[in-house]
């Protein structure tokens, strides 16, 4: 019995197409949520996706409210190299005029940056959230605008 062997053109497209598959790091889904990072009582009322210059998609950036305490809760969930440490951050602006308070967590996480809390009440509120790839040079980024003013 003769059993065929691939081409070799065959051969080396099945090797390029392994290849071209992301790391286990790249694709693995994250587990957190951004209610489940920020906590009960809260709720979504924005999001932005997480962007590298290229277009593709890099996690994203939540802005969720708690109407029985008042709070802001901002996260950036990685949707990149999740499970790896990489730099990622997120940023809760409290805009009073034309000046902020800047409320940050920042560092080497493998899921997500947050939670940041604030007390908006009358004021509007700006959100910048961040991750990069195990590829330092590699970012992704987005902004909620200015908004959301609380009465």
């Amino acid at each position: 019995m003769r059993t065929a062997l691939p081409t070799t053109a065959a051969a080396v497209a099945a090797v390029g197409s392994l290849l071209a598959l992301p790391s286990v790091a790249e694709a693995a889904s994250n587990p957190y949520t951004p209610v489940g990072v920020c906590g009960s009582g809260y709720h979504v009322i924005d999001s932005r996706t997480l962007r590298h210059q290229n277009g593709s998609a890099g996690g994203t950036v939540y802005l969720l409210y708690n109407n029985s305490n008042g709070y802001n809760c901002a996260v950036t969930i990685k949707g990149v190299s999740v499970g790896t440490a990489t730099k990622t951050g997120i940023d809760l602006l409290v805009m009073t005029g034309d000046k902020f308070t800047r409320h940050r967590n920042e560092g080497n996480f493998k899921y997500y940056a947050g939670p940041v809390r604030a007390r908006a009440a009358g004021h509007c509120v700006q959100e910048i959230g961040y991750t990069f790839s195990t590829s330092s040079s590699t970012s992704y980024a987005a902004t909620i605008p200015e908004g959301h003013c609380g009465s």
